[in-house]
């Protein structure tokens, strides 16, 4: 995480996944859309939509009657954005606006004059609303058998240090050479699902892909 923050404060962006990559299958269960969908529903009209973000940063101001406003800067896998939050919505989101800090956007969508406004409405952390999202299986690609050991640690761990976190089936996808084509095994058991679990997985050599099922 503090290497994604890393490079997306030196160039504008992250270069090796956006951190809410592993997030948005289960997002997408809570009708969360991308930057890129609320753009396109707000060229029909005023939009209200759930969207995902990472907070770049925050500037609060004081209006002229001196109520409390903010722009917030976030971004998501498809592109940066700004919402402005008015002393309401600031006020009962403010502790989850920390740089860095994964949250969900309840924002009212406009496009004036081809530039998207986003009129933010609620704000609530990503994982809570992960969690709400229920559990769904992973299917691992495996290239190298000696990943299977790794895998085997990972969700051992996660089972003994997750226990109230969302199960799901996992099936190992195996494409060594010495397989008769791609073979499918199903672990028979269930295993926490989380944002988290996915990256640590898919970042172990020999490992090709993580998809969620």
């Amino acid at each position: 995480a503090e290497r994604l923050a890393e490079e997306f404060k030196a160039v504008g962006f992250y270069l090796s996944g956006h951190p809410l990559d592993d997030y948005m299958p289960a997002l997408r269960r809570r009708d969360v859309m991308t930057l890129d969908e609320v753009t396109a529903k707000a060229a029909g009209g005023a939009h209200l939509a759930k969207m995902a973000g990472v907070v770049a940063g925050r500037q609060e101001r004081k209006s002229a009657r001196g109520n409390r406003f903010a722009f917030c800067q976030l971004s998501d896998p498809t592109g940066a954005y700004e919402v402005t939050l008015f002393s309401e919505a600031l006020e009962a989101s403010r502790e989850f606006l920390e740089t860095g800090a994964k949250v969900i956007v309840t924002v009212e969508a406009t496009l004036e004059a081809d530039q998207l406004k986003l009129l933010g409405r609620s704000v609530s952390p990503a994982d809570a609303v992960v969690a709400e999202a229920g559990s769904a299986g992973l299917r691992i690609f495996v290239e190298r058998p000696e990943a299977l050991g790794q895998i085997a640690n990972v969700l051992g761990r996660a089972a003994e240090q997750l226990p109230r976190a969302a199960r799901g089936p996992v099936h190992l996808c195996l494409t060594d050479a010495g397989l008769p084509g791609e073979v499918e095994l199903d672990l028979r058991q269930e295993f926490p699902v989380t944002p988290e679990i996915k990256g640590a997985v898919k970042s172990l050599d020999g490992v090709l892909a993580v998809e969620e099922f």
